[in-house]
């Protein structure tokens, strides 16, 4: 019974992630089939343009592969060279992973452990996850900057009593490249920053071992600031990563673009609904919550109101949310399936979470 109790309490810490943000979509169904919304949602879903529904699921898929292939560039300017099949793995199982853990932590160390189990050393796959993410982060400021800049009186109406979020989501995610930049000069003084964390975790008792910890966590800066250096020295790894990012985020981003014109609407530019897509992304991305759930619906409603009409407004958050997360969640979960099916290999096609 013991053996029983631990497996289950495993597995329960395993897709924690996942449960909570089951339980929040179906407080937002409950909350719906208490009003006449819901059949207003169908309503409204039944009636989209399936020429732009198609286009934003190829959104997804171009989003997605690329995603592969900065993966695959990066790893073969380094040496080591992987199938698309590796590729789709990794990128999947850092999909799923991201979607279910809290600020998407658990997807870089599921990528990283995905490689290094189909020989592509933790220092490379390490170095590779970390010039996606920066890549990616730098990528989203300065597209947001750029069209919120542009749009800024525009923006100011329309989320005024919101713009601190925006302000804020932009100041924690340049922080955080700041700080990841810090750790080349001062790196003494980040080591001891987080020896003081896991000491702390320890008199919590959030971290049971200590010891074993810290070492990880030094072995895991060093290989996080070996790729820094590796970028900086090699700047055309750099902006190679940085066009490749950009073109992901306008994947991204234009689902929402192809979701308005799917409910027939064209008041709006697409422009304006990049900008409030983009924005909408950075100021959610602070919220620690698996997929910043809640966070996004209820960001979606305030940033488009009166963009999508009010009739429509809770069928375009449920049709974008669907997109931007639940189905990414899916084909995460799809992609580490097909790719683990290899001959030789176990069964279990998601790797474990590192404790």
């Amino acid at each position: 019974m013991r053996g029983a109790d631990d497996g289950m309490k495993k597995a329960v810490k395993r897709y924690a992630g996942a449960l909570y943000v089951a339980a929040m979509t179906a407080a937002v169904l409950v909350v719906l089939s208490c009003t006449d919304e819901l059949s207003r949602v169908g309503a409204a879903l039944s009636a989209l343009d399936m020429r732009w529904v198609v286009a934003a699921a190829a959104c997804i898929a171009a989003y997605l592969f690329l995603r592969m292939a900065a993966l695959r560039g990066y790893l073969a300017r380094h040496g080591a060279r992987i199938s698309w099949r590796t590729a789709m793995g990794a990128t999947g199982v850092g999909q799923f992973y991201s979607a279910i853990t809290p600020s998407a932590s658990g997807g870089q160390p599921m990528q990283v452990l995905w490689l290094r189990r189909r020989g592509v050393p933790a220092s490379l796959g390490t170095a590779c996850v970390s010039a996606k993410f920066l890549g990616f982060q730098t990528a989203v400021l300065l597209l947001g900057g750029a069209l919120g800049l542009a749009n800024w009186r525009a923006v100011s109406a329309q989320i005024y009593g919101l713009r601190w979020l925006v302000v804020l989501g932009y100041a924690l995610n340049g922080g955080l490249i700041a700080c990841v930049l810090l750790t080349l000069p001062r790196a003494g003084a980040v080591r001891r920053l987080g020896g003081w964390i896991v000491r702390l975790g320890a008199r919590l008792k959030f971290v049971k071992r200590p010891e074993a910890a810290l070492a990880r966590f030094d072995a895991a800066f060093a290989d996080y600031r070996a790729a820094l250096i590796s970028l900086i020295r090699n700047p055309l790894d750099a902006l190679a990563m940085l066009a490749v990012s950009l073109a992901q985020v306008l994947a991204y981003m234009g689902v929402a673009v192809c979701l308005y014109h799917a409910f027939g609407l064209s008041g709006a530019s697409d422009q304006w609904v990049l900008t409030l897509q983009t924005l909408l992304f950075i100021a959610a991305a602070f919220v620690p919550l698996p997929g910043a759930a809640g966070a996004q619906e209820s960001g979606f409603i305030a940033f488009f109101h009166g963009v999508f009409p009010e009739g429509d407004l809770a069928a375009a958050m449920l049709c974008w949310r669907f997109f931007t997360y639940y189905l990414l969640m899916i084909a995460g979960l799809a992609m580490t399936a097909l790719a683990g099916k290899r001959k030789g290999e176990d069964s279990e096609t998601l790797p474990d979470s590192p404790e």
